[in-house]
């Protein structure tokens, strides 16, 4: 595997030498039917040129450290029964020394070779069965807070601006990506930030090649931004995008599938009501290179979302003194 050593001395004050010595000291990662992974960072495996294209030219196997910060079963439909199955769960990085995130995908229609590399409706479950019951699970699925290493042969493909560990559209086990759960019910840090780190005064998007502030430096980790409106209600659903709005900045949100969203848009006038919320800062540029747009928020959980109360309700709320009024839902455990 090789690595860029001119371009990471260029964005990151030649952090090539303390890298190399990083993996030097951590070795190969265990071995996986026979394989040896090398460990990377997820700052190094989303390295981009100055038009947001892929600057990574390492390859498999390499693993990575992190915790997960979605349920799958919140962002996409993986079943079956799905009008095009997919499986996303996102890995943020937990290490001082790193920053982002990487997203592990798959996809059971494949567009490469078809239909060779389409699993049939027996192979799709037994590979999210694979999944989301991984190595430490103890029969528990795959869930926000767990802390992971994914140990990945391919290891994956760029795709609309992000770098994405994925099977490369392929069904041999050769291309196989696997994850081992090292610990359990951890909180995932979220980065607290208003639009204005993300934008800039004329409402573009701030991009930034070294990686080091705007959209990239967040890609693919959870944010945190307070006093949001809703630009208006009209894509409010599951699987909707909808515009939230801080002052005169704006950002594309996703809602992910937690029915609990849905009845938050039922019930308050998002668009005069402020709220908070805690969201994964995503990328997929549509548009093409240069990929320096296309980033959005994505809101999995409904337990992610907090209304500021209307003066009624600050009325009722204030023997006990709260200013926030958190919505609380009663999770629904589905097996998968």
């Amino acid at each position: 595997m090789t690595f860029s050593p001119a371009r990471l001395c260029a964005s990151s004050g030649c952090a090539f030498v303390l890298v190399l010595s990083w993996l030097i000291a951590s070795g190969p990662a265990p071995r996986a039917h026979g394989d040896v992974f090398t460990p990377i960072t997820h700052k190094m495996l989303q390295e981009v040129f100055d038009d947001g294209n892929t600057a990574y030219q390492g390859g498999g196997n390499v693993s990575l450290t992190g915790i997960v910060i979605n349920n799958p079963w919140d962002m996409l439909n993986y079943s079956n029964d799905a009008g095009f199955p997919q499986w996303q769960v996102f890995v943020q990085a937990d290490d001082p020394e790193d920053h982002g995130g990487t997203a592990l995908y798959m996809m059971k229609n494949s567009f490469v070779d078809r239909p060779h590399n389409q699993y049939t409706d027996e192979e799709w479950t037994a590979e999210m069965d694979r999944l989301n019951l991984p190595v430490g699970s103890n029969g528990e699925p795959l869930r926000k807070g767990d802390r992971v290493t994914v140990n990945a042969r391919a290891p994956g493909m760029f795709f609309r601006g992000k770098y994405n560990i994925n099977e490369q559209h392929r069904k041999n086990p050769e291309k196989d990506f696997e994850i081992e759960i090292l610990e359990r019910g951890l909180v995932p840090v979220a980065a607290s930030i208003t639009l204005a780190d993300l934008k800039d005064s004329q409402d573009e998007f701030i991009f930034d090649d070294s990686r080091e502030t705007g959209c990239e430096y967040y890609q693919a980790s959870l944010v945190h931004l307070d006093n949001l409106l809703l630009d208006d209600t009209s894509s409010w659903a599951a699987g909707g995008t909808v515009g939230v709005r801080q002052g005169d900045l704006t950002f594309d949100m996703i809602l992910g599938l937690d029915p609990m969203l849905e009845a938050i848009g039922t019930r308050y006038d998002l668009t005069t009501t402020p709220f908070s919320l805690t969201a994964i800062l995503d990328q997929e540029d549509t548009d093409g290179a240069p990929f320096t747009n296309g980033y959005r928020l994505w809101l999995t959980s409904a337990d992610d979302l907090h209304v500021v109360p209307e003066p009624g309700a600050l009325v009722l709320a204030a023997v006990g003194s709260i200013l926030v009024y958190p919505l609380v839902r009663r999770r629904l455990h589905r097996s998968r």
